[in-house]
């Protein structure tokens, strides 16, 4: 009796601690929702991380380090490593072009270092590589839906030209 009230127990404990775990990886406690606070929190965010890193470390030891991951979708083009809290914030396209935005800006008011401004400057045109072929793709895109529907349309056109010839030539009845 003792032995299946302790297996009931570790059942129930076990159990417990499935549940835990699944609310605790989707809970977004690892990997803060940054857009909440809106895309040029973000940029502002990514500007900060990547200025800081560069000021202590070349463009290849602080990409290794900032990049967690590229996966080049739409939803998460990469993860940039927060310098505040070490969590993975996730660059949608959007928020990746507008990082690229901001980083232009602080390159053109020079305010940093000739080092630093080198790898800020490495930076930019790395987050071009990885924006520019998903850029590429919904502009190619686009112009594929635009080509179809000027094809429908003029298809559709060409149907009611022939309908109202057929209508034409049709014997009218009294």
């Amino acid at each position: 009796m003792h032995g299946r009230r302790a297996a009931a127990i570790w059942r129930g404990v076990s159990a417990a601690g499935i549940l835990v775990l699944i609310a605790g990886c989707h809970s977004g406690l690892t990997q803060p929702k940054a857009n909440a606070l809106g895309p040029n929190h973000l940029a502002a965010e990514g500007l900060a991380t990547i200025s800081s890193a560069c000021e202590m470390q070349s463009f290849e030891s602080a990409r290794s380090g900032l990049i967690v991951s590229e996966t080049g979708l739409h939803e998460d083009v990469f993860t940039l490593r927060s310098r505040a809290s070490y969590a993975s914030l996730a660059f949608s396209l959007d928020d990746a072009l507008k990082l690229e935005e901001v980083l232009q800006k602080s390159l053109k008011t020079n305010q940093q270092s000739g080092d630093q401004q080198e790898c800020v400057q490495q930076f930019e045109g790395y987050l071009e590589t990885l924006t520019d072929p998903l850029v590429e793709r919904d502009k190619l895109a686009k112009d594929l839906d635009a080509t179809a529907f000027k094809d429908s349309t003029k298809e559709a056109q060409e149907e009611v030209k022939r309908e109202k010839d057929l209508e034409g030539l049709a014997p009218k009845s009294k």
